[in-house]
């Protein structure tokens, strides 16, 4: 982080956030572009489905793309200190991309010129999350790790609740994602969190108050996914607190 004051004066005054990262740090995005994806990737593979669809007895051959992704885990953090939920922010790639192609009414990504998109708009709100790629570890025990290692808390796995599974992205790709539950104190974090430093990841821990989230999901001007509106909404009434 730098030393320079004004840029010291722009840290979000948010109780969550006492790691190293600010908002500000999460917008320093320069010299985007966008490639082919190459075909060793380790998170995603694109393919094509060929199969024969015998609807009302009249066969119809179909071709289907779609991406072979991870399934994950996503964690509703509720901090009992500060009664607020616990999300975490960070610049996601996709989301600049398809918010500076909507933007600028670019009729494919090629089109986009990305040096007039504040990278601002796609800093996204999110759930503590993330991929289950480690086959000796239960999903719970992943959303353990992301706990940890995301938002700095120390909990006790076995307060750790599913709450529900569910498919993402249907549409192109279809993983399962499994949402749990926890709730943590002030004293339960013991680092800053911000993500791992080994995978490049660059996370800022926010909180908002219990009071606002109803408000929260339904604002447009920030970036987040439906699995998080989702949480929001079954939290607020799982909790009785929908006024």
């Amino acid at each position: 982080m730098s030393n320079d004051t004004n840029e010291k004066q722009n840290v979000t005054k948010n109780p969550s956030e006492n790691n190293h990262f600010t908002e500000e740090d999460l917008c320093r995005i320069k010299e985007f572009h966008v490639g082919d994806l190459p075909k060793n990737s380790g998170f995603v593979r694109p393919f094509r489905a060929a199969f024969t669809d015998e609807r009302n007895n009249n066969p119809v051959k179909r071709l289907w793309d779609a991406i072979d992704a991870h399934n994950s885990v996503v964690i509703i953090i509720y901090n009992r200190s500060t009664d607020s939920l616990v999300f975490v922010r960070q610049f996601r790639p996709a989301v600049y991309v398809m918010i500076s192609k909507e933007t600028q009414n670019a009729s494919s990504i090629d089109e986009i010129d990305f040096t007039k998109q504040d990278p601002k708009s796609a800093v996204t709100y999110e759930f503590c999350a993330g991929i289950v790629d480690k086959k000796h570890l239960s999903n719970k025990e992943h959303a353990h790790a992301e706990i940890l290692e995301e938002c700095g808390y120390s909990v006790d796995i076995n307060s750790i609740e599913s709450v529900t599974k569910y498919r993402t992205g249907v549409g192109t790709a279809g993983p399962a994602q499994e949402l749990f539950y926890v709730e943590v104190t002030n004293e339960m974090k013991v680092n800053m969190g911000g993500g791992n430093s080994s995978e490049q990841e660059l996370i800022v821990v926010h909180e908002i108050p219990v009071d606002e989230l109803y408000q929260f999901v339904f604002d447009q001007t920030k970036a987040k996914e439906t699995s998080l509106m989702f949480g929001i909404m079954w939290f607020l009434h799982k909790k009785g607190r929908l006024t």
